[in-house]
């Protein structure tokens, strides 16, 4: 977990907003009793499929946060759940989706939660000097029209093929990758550029850093000679959801 010094003073309530959270036509929560194990998780094709996931793992999807941006009793990654939802349309964007599952949460499992904004250590990532080395490109229809996922590398390191991403959906994304950053600290965008980007980018992971086929790039020298981005470890505020009170076990829905 990475450490928090002090909470800022702005609080937003998750609840408390003028317009309700939309919810879900049918949306099936239970707990997940069978011991820990691969995780599944979907959302797209308006529809949620959460399978053995612990309680702080489904609030951070509810709000597109990493695990860690989610503050609350620790007994939250004992907990296992399984969340099946249906929407009401087939075209259901992601956001709308992760925004149904909060009414989930709080009737389902009782939760009473807030969002802050704390400062904690992350990476920013920033745009080099001069123009970058990616392809502008239009903004999704639908979101499921951006993609960012892995690609066949002819130099085994890894490589990723991004269409029609934002650099806020890129940041998340690279908080999420395993493996290149031992310290779990989340990615913020901090780039200014606007729109959507088709890209590629591909590094060595530190375990074969000796191999000689790409260099041995490393994921922030990768951004910076293929991309014209790089990572900086810095302090910045990011919002964090902070579980005031929670069940352990859903009610019947």
């Amino acid at each position: 977990m990475v450490r928090l010094l002090f909470a800022l003073v702005l609080l937003v309530p998750l609840y408390g907003q003028t317009q309700p959270d939309p919810t879900f036509e049918v949306a099936d929560l239970k707990l997940n009793v069978s011991g820990p194990g691969a995780p599944a998780v979907q959302i797209t094709g308006g529809g949620v499929t959460i399978r053995n996931v612990t309680l702080r793992v489904l609030i951070a999807a509810a709000w597109a946060l990493p695990v860690d941006g989610v503050k609350g009793p620790d007994w939250l990654d004992d907990v296992r759940v399984d969340l099946v939802a249906k929407a009401a349309s087939p075209h259901t964007p992601e956001s709308q989706l992760r925004a149904m599952m909060r009414p989930v949460l709080r009737d389902g499992m009782k939760m009473v939660a807030h969002v802050e904004q704390r400062e904690e250590s992350a990476w920013a990532l920033s745009a080099l000097n001069g123009q970058p080395k990616m392809q502008a490109s239009d903004l999704p229809a639908k979101t499921e029209d951006a993609h960012c996922g892995p690609a066949p590398s002819p130099t085994n390191g890894i490589r990723m093929v991004c269409t029609h991403e934002t650099m806020t959906s890129f940041a998340r994304i690279l908080s999420q990758i395993g493996g290149w950053d031992a310290s779990g600290k989340r990615v913020v965008d901090q780039t200014g550029l606007q729109g959507a980007w088709d890209f590629s980018i591909e590094w060595t992971p530190p375990t074969s850093a000796d191999q000689p086929d790409n260099g041995g790039l490393t994921i922030f020298a990768a951004l910076r000679a293929q991309l014209g981005l790089k990572l900086e470890s810095k302090r910045v505020p990011v919002p964090v959801v902070v579980v005031d009170s929670i069940a352990r076990t859903p009610t019947d829905n």
